[in-house]
């Protein structure tokens, strides 16, 4: 009977300090999460849709404590949301301009801005947030940015 209760107390004591010695492991494995938005869609309600998605996101490895870095660029026919000289009227560019403010607060995200459509579009860089980024050509920064094994989320419609 002793014999029986050794056996017994010796199998819970490994299976005990195995069980703590994987759950210490989780910890330590957070890994850096990277990630560029590339968003090139002309529709306003769209590109304010997917801003949230974005804030969302980035919150969610906040709250989770996981280690990120995230780029936004900007082009094509998401350029005019570059620029801080919105009619008061267009309530879509409002929230695109609410939703850009907001997500510009996050420590580890880029705003960044393809120069060559800023300047197709005659935005004065005067006019851009002061957060914007230029960058003198999206492709190529969102090549670079995928060699260096950034996740790639297009945003076009």
């Amino acid at each position: 009977m002793k014999l029986k209760n050794i056996v017994v107390l010796s199998l819970l004591l490994s299976v005990l300090s195995f069980a703590q010695e994987s759950n210490t492991s989780k910890e330590v494995d957070v890994k850096k999460q990277t990630v560029v938005f590339d968003c090139s869609s002309g529709d306003t309600k769209f590109i304010a849709s997917r801003l949230w998605l974005i804030d969302i996101t980035l919150q969610e490895y906040i709250d989770k404590k996981i280690p990120y870095d995230a780029v936004l660029t900007i082009h094509s026919g998401c350029t005019s949301i570059v620029s801080t000289k919105v009619p008061k009227e267009d309530k879509a560019m409002a929230k695109v301009a609410k939703m850009l403010n907001k997500i510009s607060k996050h420590e580890n995200l880029s705003i960044e801005a393809c120069q060559i459509a800023v300047d197709r579009f005659k935005i004065k860089h005067d006019d851009l947030y002061p957060f914007m980024k230029l960058v003198p050509n999206s492709i190529t920064r969102v090549i670079a940015l995928q060699n260096d094994g950034y996740a790639f989320i297009p945003f076009s419609k």
